[in-house]
């Protein structure tokens, strides 16, 4: 039964990955547009939930705050944005790599950004053995099937048995953010409070907010984007924008509560 399960999952994934649209097309950018930003978070802030540990307190502690909502003088960290399927631009960069390193039994940085034909470089810098699990989160699934994978599909299992382990894993096409597949959960079954998140595109034009809500998109051809912004625990916002050759953009995203 098992078998046939895998087989059946296996079949629908690939069905769902062969009709996705790899559409960023590479071109030279010449005297490209930029977008210069802030996310803002406005109203009455979410108390961050408190996370009772109930193992390995010695290098773990007794609680952990989840780091939900970081937020400094209304500035927003850890927002995810990018410009929604940009059909041609620039290349992706080469050589990136999606540092994500355990640390007091936390995966650090909570939010990342990755590139296909890059790597995800994982260290254990706990003196106790931990295990990450990285989970497609096949959104596909919810409008497809009766009985969706509750946790997505594990893409990387893998165990880090001492101090200082390093594992290093590809970044491959189908990792890649869509709708239809959503985005990567970084999940540890050793230790279940442990969670990250990470987004890779096909193409450049991605950044997470930093500790000041600001974010920088750069060198884009002139024309019409859709601009998503994702948050944990806001959810999703977007912009249609309009750029022009040379053109520096400021823009503000502000979500309310």
């Amino acid at each position: 039964m098992k078998k046939y399960l895998a087989v059946v999952i296996s079949i629908t994934m690939i069905a769902a990955f062969a009709g996705l649209a790899f559409g960023h097309e590479t071109v030279e950018v010449k005297n490209g547009a930029n977008i210069n930003g802030i996310v803002k978070f406005k109203g009455s802030l979410p108390a961050d939930e408190t996370i009772a540990i109930d193992r390995n307190t010695e290098v773990c502690g007794k609680e952990q705050k989840a780091g939900k909502y970081i937020v400094k003088d209304d500035k927003l960290r850890n927002a995810v944005v990018f410009i929604d399927e940009p059909k041609r631009g620039r290349g992706i960069p080469r050589g990136t790599v999606v540092d994500l390193s355990i640390r007091d039994c936390r995966i650090e940085p909570h939010v990342s950004i990755g590139f296909v034909g890059g790597k995800f470089a994982f260290t254990n810098n706990d003196d106790i053995l931990h295990t990450l699990q990285l989970k497609l989160m096949l959104e596909y699934q919810k409008k497809t099937s009766s009985r969706p994978v509750k946790d997505g599909a594990t893409i990387y299992n893998m165990a880090f048995p001492q101090k200082g382990r390093k594992i290093e894993k590809p970044v491959i096409m189908y990792h890649r953010y869509c709708e239809d597949t959503g985005f990567i959960r970084v999940t540890s079954n050793s230790h279940p409070w442990m969670m990250g998140y990470v987004f890779v595109f096909d193409h450049p034009y991605a950044a997470v907010t930093d500790e000041n809500g600001a974010f920088a998109i750069d060198n884009l051809l002139p024309g019409e984007y859709l601009l998503k912004v994702w948050h944990e625990g806001f959810g999703w916002q977007e912009k249609k924008i309009r750029l022009s050759e040379k053109e520096t953009t400021s823009l503000e995203v502000v979500y309310e509560k």
